[in-house]
């Protein structure tokens, strides 16, 4: 009950129950109450602890560690766990004993007797024996006159002195022995014998009334040095007085206060004092515990603070429970300058529950917490730095900074981490050079070059130098996380425990871990072999034969802590492992053979901290060898064994020779035989050589064969065709209209058989390839109405086209060679069949998964002709093959057609198959699988129209041999406002090139020409202009093989272009290279080569399709506005970005180029959107080189694009 210090006499009932309650609620300075008083760690040993004999005479512990005791009953032996009583009947000369010696060099153990009789231990283990009065006695021994021996007064008053120990009034010392663990030995006459543990801990028990589960301690800095500890046990204070050391109540914080949590001492520079961090309260700050406290302004009143640092450079940093860590900056005068910073896990912090607070000698401030890692304040570039400790986080209990400026970070069940100073990563101390320490640390606190850890049931003590510790084996346990010290002339250390406050002395607990072992003593207790008892050091040689051998040992510890023993064994000349460690003092060996062998033995405390290991106790034996094992039987043996051996080889030798001889002869027969048949696989092979040369040669010629035969075909049909187009331009009459008619119709069939013989070559030669475009499948297959409907009406016969819904409207393949098999499939149906229908059908080969990117679809073409014989069904997919074959040839064709389909169809990876009825009709039909692709990315079919002229008029140089191509190449190009200058060779191109007075906009090159070849006159003419910009070269070739289009463009070509050249592809190709736009927009659209490349120009009228937008906008008018005007406003300004980046910054046109095409998706406008991908990978590729007419057209597209987008903003 607290006494307040103010009196105040108060008149009225009123005021002093007002005076009661303020004494309650707010608390108040008390004067210091004494609290418990300390005691040390004192146990008495006597009969209940097998010790019968209560008069104790002499103390000595031998160098095994035993503990020896002399009474008046004999001589009494301890080991740590039992005490064992030697008499006359075990070799000493009388039973009361006065005095001990052990002779420092050989270990041997003098005992003498009150009567004048003296025994001796000449080894451990051995039995003592009488030793007669004339025998010298060691150096160094004075044994004690006959007679009771007197006590060392001085010496146990000297030690009472120094260490108060509660002993009762009637307990007399007669004898004093310090061991090498540690403790202190009081021998007594009548009361037994003492033990004095952990001589540098003292405990100061709490009064029951003060919670020991929240203490919390901290140094009181006065006057600049820590002369006391302050103590706060829930709401209640105390005060540790260094000198004295003495505990004493400090007063309360008041009935109705939060119980404090922690409190850190204030500078003195601040005006000294303490902070108070409560559990519920916030921060106070107050003169000393128990004292008036007041909060401290600028922190939230209701913080559940978790831990406090101060910072000189910074100021105050309080860790809550659960919201972050308030940081408030200090003046000199200890007052918030600033608002307080609240830093949270969207500022900065890892976790918002704090669990430690540490500000190190540099001003950074570590922040521990549970799950994450750790982070780091940086005072100089004010943000929070985090580390990676641990894989799976870090849950911190407690922060320490030694001497060296290394940070220690103590965690729960993780082990001991430290940072020295300057480093950058953290070390483990379990598997770095501190070895392996209790993974549980409440709390730190330096001494020093030291640390001193808490854990939960120990303390350790940590070398930071040498980072190798020590863990402090103590009676006391149930630590809690709370620990101070107090240093000075004489430091101490305090920490708190379930039972009070530990004290523990500096400089004795240094003077400890100086002089005590780490590891306990072992001795060799005893063995037997074969049953029967043996002295362990004195085994010697066992008899030839096999024998079990056990031995039993025992660690000695006198330590108080009463650790458990872990043991390992190995026996040299049966295995140099070691065993694994066991509490079991025991190795047995079942069934040894003849050798030597060597036992050792090692011991260590079974603590988790406990890493050393005793000295290695050994103890040598040998088991004799028989007479068999012997070595003169050995060699015997072996000399037998050789001459057995000579024998056999002599034998083997003989029989091998017969047998070399006939393998020879056989050797020689076969060889002779092989010979015969080299001699005629050599032949054979040759024959084969000869014969892949010539079907080599035959295949090379077949080639050339078909590359000269497209040569020569084609020159003449590119004037027949070229010269048709031009006719039908003139107004001819009806019956010219339809002689020119057929003249087309015929040229165009002969293409078509050119075009099959040259891919049925390809496809023999393994050499042709498919494209992968996005295309629209439905639309393709419905083309072939419009292809066929002509021949179909004219032969009377129904043509109907079935494309099923449920086909995807687009697909990822070569729209080219598919509707190549189509075409071929329906020209046959039509071909054969007279009377009927015709039929083309696309289903779904298999129902697709609603999430599936592929479709697998069947296609079929069914007619009601003549049908197929059972007997040729497979013979009509065969090269230059047909159904009907009569002489007749109603039917035409070079049986090409469907054995290109079959090979197209293989290439797809599907197979084409046929089902036919002779005289009612045939199905084919295959199946192909394409991945489905995105509608707005495949080109819609577009339908050209007229050909503009180009304006102003373009100059093309024309080279060319054939007087018919030139004529076709003049009068095409005329129409389009090209003035045209012909070459007849490539020698006259190059001189009209490099001689003009008005230079050309394109050259027009035959490839095979006289004097000089194409080739050879663009190698020429790029030497004169090596920008391929400035004068482009378009190759004009009857070759499509794709080796001649490789060896034009190594030539210096821009493209090439096959005759008989298409009249809208040839505009497109000179628009697209020149850059020159026609005179007026049409329908027309370039279409790709028939090499793959792409073409600019002519575009059609940009128009865009709303469906996408109003689908993504669901109908939401506001939204598609909202759309259009952002790219109204954005669009100008990134148009005149590409025109600046060109062609200096490839990146940044990418980059825009990019982002528009992104935009104008939305608008459905393919043909823009293709543009501006194949702007930005030739961007991407460094390939600017077309680049220019691409951006002209671009932004001629988006000049179409705006009114458009204006009209519906």
């Amino acid at each position: 009950m607290r006494v307040c210090s103010v009196v105040v006499v108060l008149t009225t009932r009123l005021r002093w129950l007002a005076a009661v309650f303020c004494l309650l609620v707010l608390g108040g300075p008390a004067r210091a109450t004494p609290l418990p008083a300390p005691h040390a760690f004192v146990r008495q040993f006597g009969p209940a602890d097998g010790l019968s004999q209560t008069f104790i005479y002499c103390l000595l512990q031998d160098r095994q560690g035993y503990l020896w005791l002399g009474t008046a009953e004999g001589l009494v032996r301890y080991d740590g766990a039992r005490f064992v009583t030697l008499t006359t009947h075990d070799g000493l000369a009388e039973d009361f004993v006065t005095g001990l010696w052990e002779e420092p060099s050989t270990g041997r153990l003098w005992v003498a007797h009150r009567e004048g009789g003296r025994s001796l231990r000449a080894t451990p283990g051995a039995n003592f024996q009488a030793v007669a009065a004339t025998v010298a006695l060691p150096q160094g021994w004075r044994p004690p006159a006959p007679g009771p021996p007197a006590p060392d007064t001085a010496r146990l008053r000297a030690y009472l002195r120094r260490y108060p120990l509660p002993l009762p009034a009637d307990v007399t010392p007669s004898c004093l022995l310090e061991d090498r663990d540690g403790n202190a030995w009081l021998g007594t006459s009548g009361q037994g014998l003492w033990r004095h543990s952990d001589r540098f801990v003292t405990l100061v028990p709490l009064p029951t009334n003060y919670a020991a589960a929240g203490t919390t301690l901290a140094p009181a800095l006065l006057a600049g040095a820590a002369t006391a500890i302050w103590g706060a046990a829930g709401s209640r204070f105390f005060l540790l007085d260094n000198p004295v050391h003495t505990l004493a109540s400090a007063g309360s914080s008041g009935l109705l206060a939060a119980p404090v949590r922690t409190f850190l001492p204030r500078p003195a520079a601040l005006g000294g004092g303490v902070w108070e961090g409560r559990e519920q309260g916030g921060v106070w700050t107050a003169a000393k515990p128990g004292a008036p406290a007041a909060r401290v302004l600028g922190l939230p009143p209701g913080l559940a603070v978790a831990a406090l640092a101060y910072a000189p450079g910074s100021g105050l940093w309080v860790g809550t429970v659960a919201d972050g860590i308030y940081y408030l900056p200090l003046s000199s005068s200890g007052v918030a300058s600033l608002p307080a910073v609240h830093f949270t896990t969207a500022n900065g912090l890892l976790h918002n529950q704090i669990y430690a607070l540490l500000a190190d000698r540099t001003g950074r401030v570590w922040i521990g917490t549970h799950g994450t890692g750790l982070s780091a304040w940086e005072p100089r570039s004010r943000r929070f730095r985090h580390y990676r400790v641990h894989a799976s986080g870090l849950a911190v209990n407690t922060l320490s900074e030694d001497n060296l400026g290394t940070i220690w970070v103590g965690t729960e069940g993780q082990g001991l981490y430290y940072l020295p100073a300057g480093a950058s990563r953290f070390s483990n101390s379990g598997t770095g050079p501190a070895g392996s320490f209790d993974d549980y640390t409440l709390a730190m606190a330096p001494l020093g070059e030291y640390l001193l850890l808490v854990h939960p049931q120990a303390l350790t003590l940590l070398d930071t130098r040498r980072r190798t510790g020590r863990s402090i084996r103590l009676l006391a346990r149930n630590f809690l996380p709370a620990a101070a010290v107090l240093n000075g002339r004489q430091p101490t250390a305090w920490v708190a425990t379930q039972a009070g406050l530990l004290r523990l002395d500096v400089q004795a607990l240094l003077a400890w871990f100086a002089r005590t072992a780490a590891s306990p003593s072992l001795a060799l207790t005893g063995a037997e072999v074969d049953g029967e008892s043996r002295l362990p050091t004195a085994i010697g040689e066992l008899s030839a034969q096999q024998h079990r051998v056990s031995f039993t040992f025992q660690g000695l510890s006198l330590a108080a802590g009463d650790a458990p023993l872990l043991y390992q064994y190995r026996l040299h000349g049966l295995s140099t492992d070691w065993s694994r460690p066991s509490p079991a003092g025991e190795a047995q060996f079942v069934g040894l053979g003849a050798g030597s062998y060597l036992l050792e033995v090692r011991a260590r405390y079974a603590s988790p901290a406990a890493t050393a290991w005793s000295p290695v106790v050994s103890t040598p034996f040998s088991i004799a060898t028989p007479w068999w094992q012997q070595p003169w039987v050995l060699a015997l043996g072996a000399l037998a064994v050789l001459s057995g051996a000579v024998l056999v080889v002599r034998g083997r030798e003989r029989l091998l020779r017969h047998q070399r001889a006939h393998l020879e002869r056989t050797v020689r027969q076969r060889t002779s035989e092989l010979r015969q048949k080299n001699a005629h696989i050599e032949q054979m092979n040759g024959e084969l050589l000869v014969a892949r040369d010539a079907a080599e040669a035959s295949r090379r010629a077949k080639a050339q064969f078909l590359a000269n035969m497209s040569h020569e075909i084609r020159t003449p049909m590119n004037a027949v065709i070229g010269l048709t187009n031009l006719l039908q331009n003139t107004q001819p009459t009806r019956e010219q209209a339809e002689y020119l008619t057929a003249i087309g119709s015929s040229s165009q069939n002969l293409l078509v058989i050119l075009n099959d013989i040259l891919d049925s070559s390809k496809m023999e030669a393994g050499k042709l390839t498919l494209e992968q475009i996005p295309f629209r499948l439905p639309d393709a297959v419905r083309r072939l109405s419009t292809m066929f409907r002509y021949a179909a009406d004219s032969k009377g016969l129904q043509l109907t086209i079935e494309v099923a819904p449920e086909v995807p409207a687009a697909v990822l393949g070569d729209p080219t060679r598919l509707q190549q098999v189509l075409i071929n499939l329906v020209s046959n149906a039509l071909k054969f069949t007279r009377q009927g229908s015709v039929s083309v059908q696309v289903n779904l080969a298999v129902p697709p998964a609603p999430d599936a990117s592929h479709v697998a679809l069947r296609f079929a073409v069914q007619d009601t002709g003549i049908g197929i014989a059972a007997t040729k069904l497979n013979a009509i997919f065969e090269d230059f093959s047909q159904a009907n074959a009569s002489t007749t040839r109603e039917f035409g064709g070079t049986g090409l057609g469907l054995s290109i389909a079959r090979n197209l169809v293989q290439l797809h990876g599907g197979q084409l198959s046929v089902r036919s009825t002779e005289g009612v009709g045939s199905e084919f039909f295959f199946e192909l699988t394409y991945p489905i692709a995105d509608a707005t990315l495949a080109q819609p079919e577009v339908h050209t129209g007229p050909l503009p002229a180009f304006e102003p008029m373009l100059r093309v140089l024309v080279a060319e041999d054939n007087e018919l191509n030139q004529l076709v190449a003049r009068k095409t190009l005329e129409n389009w406002n090209v003035h045209v200058v012909i070459a007849a060779n490539g020698r006259l191109a190059v001189e009209q090139a490099t001689q003009a007075a008005e230079p050309f906009d394109a050259v027009l090159m035959d490839v095979q020409m006289p004097e000089l070849d194409g080739y050879a006159a663009t190698r020429a003419l790029r030497e004169f202009f090596p920008d391929e910009r400035r004068l482009p070269i378009i190759g004009l070739t009857a070759s499509v093989l794709p080796e001649d289009r490789g060896l034009a463009l190594s030539a210096g070509m821009n493209d090439t272009l096959a005759k008989p050249f298409d009249p809208a592809l040839l505009h497109a190709r000179l628009a697209y290279f020149t850059g020159r736009q026609p005179t007026a927009s049409t329908d027309a659209v370039a279409t790709q080569s028939n090499l793959g490349e792409p073409a600019a120009v002519p575009l059609p009228i940009l128009r865009p399709d709303w469906q996408l937008l109003e689908e993504l906008a669901c109908g939401n008018e506001a939204f598609i506005k909202q759309i259009v005007n952002t790219f109204l406003s954005e669009a100008p300004s990134l148009e005149e970005v590409l025109t600046a980046a060109f062609p200096h910054d490839a990146d940044k046109l990418a980059q825009v180029a990019h982002k528009l095409k992104g935009q104008v998706a939305y608008f459905g406008v393919p043909v823009l959107h293709t543009q501006l991908d194949e702007l930005e990978r030739s961007a991407r590729r460094a390939d600017c080189q077309h680049c220019e007419p691409l951006l002209l057209a671009i932004r001629q597209q988006l000049g179409q694009l705006y009114p458009h987008l204006e009209e519906r903003a």
